[in-house]
């Protein structure tokens, strides 16, 4: 049975935000949120894998600082013992059991229960539960039937949960996200490697130069740096905690490697990029360039910038899924470009 629609005007009477920062006694599984100019947040712990993710892929969690829709706080004031918070709840109560009084605070059972668990030696604290959307209650877990204390014709109510007790060491339940806003986090998580250029040819006794009008090739020293032979790199983030699976995938992909420099530009495909020079290697399906002129007035050579440009999409939990903000990775390094002149004899 939903909950009716009185029950959660009452349910949404019950999310003061502006209380929150006075919220104390937070376990440290899972400490206060924030207000802040941006709205409240809170401190989520995420998974993230793929080959775009920290530490190399194989995994690694993190916590972000994301909106909830939906998460936990500490019980506000000196409520931290169960008996204590009994009390509380047949003061606020007034004795009373309606199906106001369930959709808001529960049975007194669960109260009583409590602190029995208190009596038996088990370190007990109230946690209360806020959404934003009193209809996204539900969606985390604190709706459902419950046969409570009868009322006269109705002895099965439907009941928000808005408390609940949680014992020393017991997982208090990840907030609520949404799969776009996770998504953002995994995009801002993603380690994708600067496009660091190496060459051939290098003439000795000229400070490594390479030549004017000869070809000189280029490649990046990490194939990753343009996302391989395919030009992809990924990264999926997923709430630890959650209820419900909450995920998000980031793929970011480039066309390849750019190189610009005085008077010059080259677009090389990403497995173009990740070939090394090898003896004896053509120019076709090389990322080459001839270089017209020599670097004469510029230190240390032509300043070269090499560039992969990235755009990014995703696709997450609940068939979710959009475009984000690409991201550009830039290097330069100085190549000197030397003139070789030819005596030619008749």
């Amino acid at each position: 049975m939903r909950p009716r629609n009185g029950f959660l005007a009452l349910a949404a009477a019950a999310v003061p935000l502006a209380v929150l920062s006075s919220m104390s006694g937070a376990r440290a599984d899972q400490g206060p949120g924030n207000v802040e100019a941006g709205g409240y947040s809170v401190s989520v712990q995420i998974r993230l894998t793929g080959d775009a993710a920290p530490g190399g892929g194989g995994g690694t969690t993190v916590s972000v600082n994301l909106h909830p829709v939906c998460w936990w706080e500490a019980a506000a004031g000196p409520y931290q013992d169960a008996a204590a918070m009994l009390d509380w709840y047949d003061e606020v109560t007034g004795g009373v059991q309606s199906p106001g009084i369930y959709a808001q605070y529960g049975s007194r059972q669960q109260w009583e229960d409590a602190v029995a668990r208190e009596e038996a030696g088990q370190d007990v604290a109230w946690w209360k539960a806020y959404c934003k959307d009193p209809a996204k209650y539900a969606d985390y877990g604190l709706g459902g039937d419950e046969v409570l204390d009868p009322i006269e014709g109705d002895g099965t109510t439907g009941v928000v949960n808005l408390y609940r007790a949680f014992g020393a060491g017991e997982p208090i339940p990840a907030p609520l996200v949404t799969p776009d806003e996770l998504a953002q986090a995994a995009r801002d998580n993603m380690e994708i490697a600067d496009p660091e250029i190496d060459r051939n040819p290098r003439v000795h006794n000229t400070d490594d130069a390479t030549l004017v009008g000869l070809p000189t090739f280029f490649w990046v020293t990490d194939p990753a740096s343009v996302g391989g032979a395919g030009g992809t790199r990924s990264i999926r983030a997923d709430v630890v905690g959650a209820g419900a699976a909450v995920w998000a995938e980031v793929t970011a992909k480039t066309g390849g490697l750019d190189l610009s420099w005085p008077g010059g530009s080259k677009h090389c495909d990403p497995p173009i990029a990740i070939k090394p020079f090898s003896a004896g290697m053509s120019e076709n399906g090389a990322c080459t360039v001839e270089f017209t002129k020599a670097s004469t007035g510029y230190s240390g050579g032509y300043p070269v910038e090499a560039s992969t440009n990235w755009g990014a999409t995703w696709r997450g939990s609940g068939n979710t899924g959009g475009t984000l903000e690409g991201l550009t990775n830039t290097v330069v390094a100085n190549i000197p470009v030397a003139e070789v002149q030819n005596i030619v004899k008749p």
